[in-house]
């Protein structure tokens, strides 16, 4: 059986923050509204995650609580590792659970969405809100994944 990873970039977020720490950058409304209808239309597909990994930063944590209140109760960890991690360092936090989602930021997602594939480091990116799910054998895994599914984002201007 294989382990459907899922990686979502947080939402679209403001450009600066009121503390002027990138740690404090809220998601904004416009962000908020395309991120539920990614939701949506993933839950149409019968998608659920069955833990949720992000960055303890705070539009990852909204992105969380938001797949959250569509998905139900389900564990949830906010990390560090999501942050400033090695693809193999986040994907152990994946090990032992059959549908993880890690939320985070570029360039994280993207070395991730790569290693996994396959493909070379730096060699695929992530815009805010983009959704990637992919069949991963084993963690560690022992060979590249296959890419189930992709969502870019639907609003203009979200990159």
């Amino acid at each position: 059986m294989s382990i459907q990873v899922a990686i979502l970039r947080h939402a679209i977020a403001e450009d600066g923050s009121a503390t002027g720490s990138d740690f404090d950058r809220r998601v904004t409304r416009a962000g908020l509204v395309e991120l539920e209808l990614h939701l949506d239309l993933l839950a149409s597909w019968g998608w659920a995650p069955s833990v949720v990994f992000h960055s303890p930063y705070v539009r990852t944590t909204q992105t969380a609580v938001a797949v959250v209140n569509r998905f139900g109760p389900l564990p949830v960890l906010a990390t560090d590792v999501i942050v400033h991690g090695r693809p193999d360092e986040i994907l152990r936090l994946c090990a032992g659970h059959v549908a993880p989602l890690i939320v985070g930021h570029e360039p994280t997602v993207g070395e991730l969405v790569a290693h996994l594939l396959g493909a070379p480091p730096g060699g695929t990116s992530m815009a805010r809100a983009g959704f990637a799910l992919l069949d991963v054998d084993r963690i560690p895994t022992t060979r590249p994944a296959r890419l189930r599914m992709f969502l870019p984002p639907q609003t203009s201007g979200s990159e």
